[in-house]
């Protein structure tokens, strides 16, 4: 009876190894034991293209040399920055587009932009988010205005297009940091949901 167990135990053992060589032999040597790995190699990005930034935000907002703006952030975090056209399509990375998706407020105006970052050759983006920037409000100059004669103080009130442009332009630079800090990162591809 014992002889019979042991010639069982001694058969299953070599089917179990016959059958994890079998299914293991047909994988490449670096998959042979920890089955399928993937390669979480970072991408590289030297060159950002920026697209045009659109505003969707249903408000008059100055948007000259916006691009530009975005173009020099993207420099000043350490990207080579350009704006997209025909010929640069070529030399870029990955592409940013981006829009001003909201503005609000009434004195201090906080503007939200929206972006997303494409590497060349793929098609889902890699980073899709917001950032949001603040006019800039200075608390001090507003007690030493509240001393003044009330034609200075009017004098001295910033316009509006000048408060949503300063907006902008703070959520521009926090997008610029943004994008350094995901590709920093490591720039982690977007996984489906099963």
């Amino acid at each position: 009876m014992n002889k019979k167990i042991l010639i069982v135990a001694v058969g299953v053992i070599l089917a179990g190894g016959l059958l994890y060589f079998a299914r293991n032999a047909k994988q490449p040597a670096k998959q042979q034991t920890q089955g399928l790995i993937k390669s979480n190699a970072a991408p590289v990005i030297d060159a950002i293209c920026v697209a045009g930034v659109q505003n969707l935000s249903h408000q008059a907002v100055n948007m000259e040399g916006v691009d530009d703006e975005l173009v020099a952030q993207l420099q000043t975090v350490g990207f080579k920055g350009s704006r997209k056209n025909a010929d640069a399509g070529k030399a870029c990375d990955a592409t940013v587009n981006a829009e001003i998706a909201d503005i609000s407020g009434r004195g201090q105006k906080t503007a939200r932009i929206d972006y997303r970052l494409t590497l060349a050759g793929e098609q889902p983006p890699r980073i899709s988010a917001s950032v949001e920037g603040k006019s800039g409000g200075n608390s001090s100059g507003k007690f030493q205005s509240n001393l003044r004669p009330m034609t200075l103080v009017a004098a001295q009130k910033p316009d509006k297009m000048t408060v949503e442009r300063d907006a902008v332009s703070a959520a521009i630079e926090k997008q610029a940091h943004h994008l350094k800090d995901a590709y920093d990162h490591g720039l982690q591809p977007w996984l489906k949901s099963e």
